[in-house]
């Protein structure tokens, strides 16, 4: 019989430490409490649930957080490469409050690079966050489904973690059924070198198009 050997591609990390800090977790909940009280809050993902503007990380109060998350970033990215890490920035952050009912439809993060969240409160039943194999081809291998189900992957989180992953993987949450509230801040970790790079391609597609327009016109 043959020796088989197995290699891993595209493997998928996720992050997660315990952060919890008893003060600031009841600050943070009683910010998005009153918050959540004051203001409709807005509609993404969020179904029967409140979220806030994605403001929070101008709050003082959440600074904490943010160096935290950051501190967590620059240590992801130390370990992904050797070379000089750009500038790190969080300018989207947002508190969720999921009464029971409320849940999360599947999606991704468009604007980071990682995307994180900080849990306040959670039921000590009804706290799972589920990711979604987010290879499209995968839906080729129905054969597949037929040895394992590994389509999707359930973490379990407890209040006061920090959980951390790339801003491409899609993520849901299940309806809450307890009647205790989940409450999260969820928020995008960006680099600003892609950024000014994302700002410099379009600037230069602008330009590309303007000239091509102009040399038409000029031509006729």
């Amino acid at each position: 019989m043959c020796q088989l050997k197995e290699g891993t591609i595209f493997p998928t990390s996720f992050y997660t430490a315990n952060i919890f800090n008893e003060d600031q977790n009841e600050k943070y909940k009683n910010f998005l409490l009153d918050l959540s009280k004051r203001t409709s809050g807005r509609i993404r993902s969020n179904c029967n649930g409140w979220q806030s503007d994605d403001f929070l990380w101008k709050e003082q109060i959440f600074k904490p957080l943010l160096d935290e998350t950051l501190n967590a970033a620059q240590i992801i990215a130390n370990n992904l490469s050797s070379k000089e890490i750009p500038q790190m920035v969080i300018r989207t952050m947002w508190g969720n409050i999921n009464p029971k009912g409320g849940f999360n439809f599947a999606h991704v993060h468009p604007s980071g690079w990682m995307s994180g969240i900080y849990y306040i409160q959670l039921p000590p039943k009804n706290n799972e966050l589920t990711f979604q194999d987010p290879r499209s081809a995968r839906m080729m291998d129905f054969q597949r489904s037929s040895l394992i189900n590994d389509e999707y992957f359930s973490y379990y989180p407890k209040a006061g973690e920090l959980l951390l992953f790339p801003s491409w993987l899609p993520h849901f949450v299940r309806p809450n059924t307890s009647d205790e509230n989940r409450i999260s801040i969820s928020f995008n970790v960006e680099l600003v070198v892609w950024i000014d790079r994302i700002k410099n391609y379009r600037i230069y597609i602008l330009v590309k198009y303007y000239y091509k327009i102009t040399h038409i016109y000029q031509e006729g």
